[in-house]
């Protein structure tokens, strides 16, 4: 994909909120292109086709999630405070882009460059994550044994409660989800 100009990215991302509901990104070129009111022929020059537009619009969601969960991770707090931050932040992205919960998975399998995608969904996502994780086993205060599992399995959790209420209930309340599953995941299963 070519660098696009601020006006066309804006008009492509204006059109990506006008896509039908449930129709995920399962739409053609020529229907964005007519969305957007741009040329078909201008999406071509700039996209290889709809693999690649589709890439553009789950890059950019990630990347508009990314202010928010690095700024929970980089909030004043404990490690357990900071994460519970992160992961609230994170299932408020979910809500605020359901596009980015419900196709994010399938957008990444089918892409031609999933790599680049994987990539920035750990640059965007996983790395502040990781980043309070590390802290917080190095002070004491989260005991695990492997960050990357830990983390992984955190928003693998935090993806299948919001894409559940997504799809059952029409919508996600952040804030309802947050305060039931943050405390779950932060204080596990076993009795103390």
């Amino acid at each position: 994909m070519k660098k696009l100009p601020d006006d066309l990215a804006t008009k492509l991302l204006d059109a990506s909120h006008q896509l039908p509901a449930g129709s995920g990104f399962d739409v053609s070129v020529d229907e964005v292109a007519q969305l957007a009111d741009i040329p078909r022929a201008t999406l071509y020059y700039y996209f290889s086709g709809k693999d690649d537009l589709v890439e553009f619009y789950m890059n950019d969601l990630m990347d508009r999630t990314r202010a928010a969960i690095q700024k929970a991770a980089a909030s004043e707090g404990s490690a357990a405070e900071r994460l519970a931050n992160v992961m609230t932040a994170v299932i408020g992205a979910f809500a605020e882009y359901p596009k980015m919960c419900l196709e994010l998975p399938g957008a990444i399998k089918d892409a031609e460059d999933h790599a680049a995608l994987m990539a920035n969904m750990d640059r965007s996502v996983m790395a502040p994550f990781r980043e309070v994780l590390i802290e917080g086993r190095a002070t004491g205060e989260l005991s695990l044994t492997d960050v990357e599992v830990a983390a992984d399995a955190i928003m693998g959790a935090l993806h299948l409660v919001s894409m559940k209420s997504l799809i059952v209930n029409g919508t996600l309340d952040a804030q309802e989800t947050a305060d039931l599953v943050v405390p779950q995941l932060i204080n596990g299963l076993l009795p103390r």
